[in-house]
């Protein structure tokens, strides 16, 4: 029985949001064909056009349904409209269907002008093997508009002339793998030179690993640099190369990066594109693809992480799963991608922002104006894009102010996926001149061999999962190796967590401030432990732990206000998306923030008993603006809860409010 929605209904639906639509496949039939029903009956153009707009935004679980309407409507209005959503869909199946409409003379021409549009989008199934296909559409075609996107859409897929290039100096893939194991070869026990995958054309995709061999790994930091995902963005694997020649240097600089950092550099991920950029000047063309791609022979935007996953990927992509090998295999620490124009070119030199993916910008700004300082010291102009356009980039848009926003695209490439899936402080950089590019990398490189603000050891800033008010959780160990394991297993599980300090008081005197934090590391433990937050909840619940010292606890807050409110304010927090609530394999830290920078501290317990410092199983102080001790909870001991307390003394209080017995009278200095 077909469900009629009436357009009260369907302005309901459209205001409650397609959002609410679930994985359920009947909820989704159902709401595309009320949906489908509207653009048939309804006489108001304005909610046949919301109708048509919310067909849009549902996943393409709805383009069958959609297709079998477009078969049975006989509704001019609706054929227009259905052919649309088709064509923003940008899903292969509607190919079929596109030219089925392109030689069917009931459709109008607006229909026809959009159906070439979807055409257009589809780059892997509409390449050079449609081109004797596409030209017979064309002679059928009666409208001249019609025909005029028919032949834009031909001239596209012709072959470029192949003709000489000019700046063609820069070395091919196959001498690209030559010089790089020459080098290999000159410096065994720093430089290694693997194949990590081949391109569609077989050609190989190599991996550069630049370390210390005879230091040890274990406390290393790992740095990915990647390029080439267009062809023909020449600098980006020139620079790759003048980066790599001069981590194989003489300097005292260069030496402690060697001993402190892994380095893994793909130079060139699309050889296939690069070799044909060199020979001819143009982007690369092959019967498998639009003749002007960027991407891969297949057209593929081999960093679009949709291309990395399914049965195709193998066959269409493999220039993508071999960064995925990579990442994969190392998890990195940090990472830089590098966009860039070609030899003879220009363009602003950028860091930290994507044209292409607009979840690319990293969590540590801070790095980013780090690199953009040490390339304009370098002699390179730094544009920072959403800062020089006066513009905010946010994550959303607010309705018809779009235009005052950085706003570019929401798919997700290699940027994103290695920041959300390992934590990883990912890079993106637009270049235009070499040294530009090794100017910012090696200070990216440096700081790699510093300690950062808020950090206990030398390495990259994304060891801290999440802070609430005064409590941070931290991945845990006393090597590099052992943090980069447990900050991967902890991100990947931070909606299961749940923290804060559940008091923080400051005593009148000088002595016996007192901090006590909470932590459930599963939702279960969390609903059983920590209840609904309030004191009474979370003391009537510990009093039945065995494992927590209660006594030590009720005593620490006795007379002190106790609670733990909602998860995190700064995402859907805890019990959002996928929850698997297994434990904690790979240790825990949780941090407390003091804001005084000589605080003394004593009594500091995990669970309620005493523990010493230990970089392993109790605390460790570091001392800067403020003090932030942080609790070392290793493998086997991390529980469903743990709590963890301190007690601080200070010399001297920091002032608050305006003392009106003396702050009225001015002092000189």
């Amino acid at each position: 029985m077909k469900t009629i929605v009436t357009p009260i209904a369907l302005i309901a639906f459209l205001l409650v949001g397609i959002g609410s639509v679930a994985a359920a496949p009947d909820t989704v039939a159902e709401k595309v064909s009320a949906l489908i029903d509207t653009l048939e009956r309804e006489k108001d153009a304005s909610l046949r056009k919301k109708a048509a707009e919310a067909l849009v935004k549902l996943d393409k679980r709805s383009t069958p349904l959609v297709i079998e309407a477009l078969k049975r409507t006989k509704s001019p209005s609706a054929r227009e409209s259905l052919v649309d959503v088709l064509a923003q869909k940008q899903d292969e199946r509607a190919k079929k269907v596109f030219f089925e409409v392109l030689k069917d003379d009931s459709f109008s021409p607006t229909a026809k002008e959009r159906a070439v549009d979807g055409l257009e989008q589809l780059t892997r199934v509409v390449n050079r093997a449609s081109v004797e296909s596409l030209k017979r559409l064309f002679q059928l075609q009666k409208s001249d508009q019609v025909k005029t996107r028919l032949k834009a859409l031909l001239a596209g897929l012709e072959p470029f002339p192949i003709k000489d290039n000019l700046y063609a100096k820069d070395p091919s893939s196959a001498q690209m793998h030559k010089g790089l194991e020459a080098w290999a070869r000159r410096h065994p026990g720093i430089m290694d030179v693997s194949v990590r995958g081949k391109s569609v054309l077989g050609k190989p995709i190599l991996l550069v690993k630049i370390t210390d061999e005879k230091t040890s790994d274990e406390n290393k930091s790992i740095v990915l640099f990647t390029s080439t995902h267009c062809g023909g963005e020449e600098i980006g694997a020139t620079s790759l190369l003048h980066l790599t020649k001069w981590l194989l240097g003489e300097g005292e600089g260069v030496k402690r990066i060697r001993e402190r950092i892994i380095v893994l550099i793909m130079p060139c991920v699309n050889p296939d594109g690069w070799d044909a950029r060199r020979r001819s000047g143009r982007p690369y063309h092959s019967v498998r693809s639009k003749t002007n791609t960027a991407w891969n022979v297949y057209g593929i935007n081999i960093y679009d992480t949709s291309f990395w996953f399914g049965a195709k990927a193998a066959e269409e992509n493999p220039e993508g799963l071999a960064i995925l090998g990579v990442a994969e295999e190392y998890h990195p620490d940090a990472s830089m991608d590098i966009h860039a124009t070609q030899r003879g070119g220009t363009m602003p030199d950028s860091t930290g922002f994507s044209w292409g993916d607009f979840n690319a910008h990293s969590f540590q700004p801070l790095i980013v104006e780090e690199m953009n300082r040490a390339m304009e010291k370098a002699g390179c102009l730094a544009e920072r894009p959403a800062m020089d356009a006066g513009r905010i980039k946010i994550g959303s848009r607010i309705p018809g102010r779009e235009h005052n926003y950085y706003r570019i695209n929401d798919k997700q490439t290699i940027m994103s996926h290695l920041y959300l899936r390992y934590h990883t402080l990912a890079y993106n950089c637009e270049a235009a001149f070499d040294f530009a590019v090794v100017a910012r990398a090696r200070r990216l490189l440096e700081i790699g061999t510093e300690t950062w603000r808020n950090e206990f050891y030398p390495g990259y800033p994304g060891r801290q999962l999440g802070r609430w008010g005064s409590t941070s959780i931290a991945a845990w160990g006393d090597t590099a190796k052992k943090r980069r394991k447990s900050r991967v297993e902890l991100w990947r599980k931070m909606n299961q967590i749940h923290f804060s300090s559940i008091t923080n008081v400051r005593s009148p005197g000088l002595a016996d401030h007192k901090i006590l934090s909470i932590c459930a590391t599963t939702t279960a433990a969390s609903e059983k432990w920590i209840g609904y937050g309030t004191k009474a909840d979370i003391m009537a619940n510990l009093a039945k732990h065995n494992r927590i010292k209660f006594d030590y606890i009720e005593d620490f807050v006795r007379g002190l206000p106790v609670s733990i409110r909602t998860p995190p304010h700064y995402s859907l927090g805890y019990k959002s998306g996928e929850v698997t609530d297994a434990p904690i394999q790979n240790g825990m830290a949780m941090r407390v923030f003091i804001p005084y920078a000589g605080a003394e501290i004593y009594d500091t317990r995990i669970d309620g008993h005493p523990v010493e410092r230990s970089e392993v199983d109790g605390y460790i102080v570091q001392r800067g603006p403020g003090t932030i001790v942080q609790f070392n909870i290793p493998p086997k001991k991390v529980q469903g809860l743990n709590l963890v307390s301190l007690k601080y003394k200070v010399a001297r209080l920091h002032r608050q409010g305006f003392d009106q017995d003396s702050d009225w009278d001015f002092v000189d200095d």
